[in-house]
């Protein structure tokens, strides 16, 4: 004997889809997604920041010509390096302070200190690195 309620939950079953097969709607909506992501991606340009960064010598003896050289030394897609200028620190030590523009997705500034900045051969003349400012462009 089948009852309003039995009645109702069969038809109910009707609609779950229990092996998850797609209907057509789904398909175009999935494709609609997937291009209106890709149409996204597309547009979005890579961003820029600019960087001021400070590069402390050993001490008062350290050759600052020849550690500019070094950093400027340091070339990779993405990294731009500008003006720079010697800034007294104190007793007689002054500290390289120098200016970069990075294109964001290709160059990490924490990674191109630690991994190039405060490495060997660089750091013969290189005692520590500091960002002090960083700005999108």
């Amino acid at each position: 004997m089948v009852t309003h309620n039995d009645a109702a939950a069969e038809e109910d079953d009707d609609d779950v889809d229990l092996f998850g097969e797609e209907t057509e709607e789904e398909k175009k909506a999935a494709e609609e997604r997937a291009a209106s992501v890709k149409a996204s991606t597309k547009k979005k340009e890579s961003g820029k920041s600019s960087v001021l960064i400070d590069i402390k010598p050993w001490d008062d003896e350290t050759d600052m010509k020849k550690l500019e050289e070094a950093v400027r030394s340091i070339q990779m897609e993405g990294l731009f390096w500008g003006a720079s200028k010697l800034v007294p620190v104190g007793y007689g030590i002054k500290k390289l302070q120098i200016m970069c523009t990075i294109v964001d997705d290709l160059v990490s500034i924490d990674t191109m200190i630690e991994e190039q900045l405060t490495v060997e051969p660089i750091n013969e003349y290189v005692q520590s690195c500091d960002i002090v400012a960083f700005n999108k462009i």
